[in-house]
């Protein structure tokens, strides 16, 4: 099984929460969550850091096409939960890999992610 993945953003890699670049890292959903917050920089960024955490996990490139096809949304009263699509649920899929998980945080303009993927319970099948 693959080693969790970590990615940290400082200040200087988070573009403004009204930067064009966030529509080729996120989607319309992730975009329009971030920016009901007061430092949607932030959260923003922990998002990105997030797809880039999953495609360092899977070996992929975190280009502009592997960004649109993951999703980070987060349902009321849970934690972050990402979506896949395209290639990265072709490889998971194809490999008999579990769903990755992520976690996410931010603090005074740094955003960090992490991803893994989850240790099957023993005796589970």
């Amino acid at each position: 099984m693959a080693p969790p993945a970590l990615v940290l953003l400082a200040p200087a890699q988070i573009p403004d929460p009204d930067d064009a670049c966030w529509r080729d890292w996120l989607t319309a959903e992730e975009i329009s969550f971030s920016r009901g917050f007061q430092r949607a920089h932030e959260h923003l960024a922990a998002r990105r850091a997030a797809k880039a955490a999953v495609a360092s996990l899977l070996g992929l490139p975190a280009d502009h096409r592997l960004c649109r096809a993951l999703e980070v949304v987060r349902a009321p009263g849970s934690g972050p939960v990402l979506r896949l699509g395209g290639a990265p649920a072709h490889l998971l899929r194809d490999a008999g890999l579990p769903h990755p998980r992520v976690s996410l945080t931010h603090a005074r303009g740094h955003a960090a992610a992490l991803a893994w993927l989850p240790v099957p319970k023993a005796g589970a099948r």
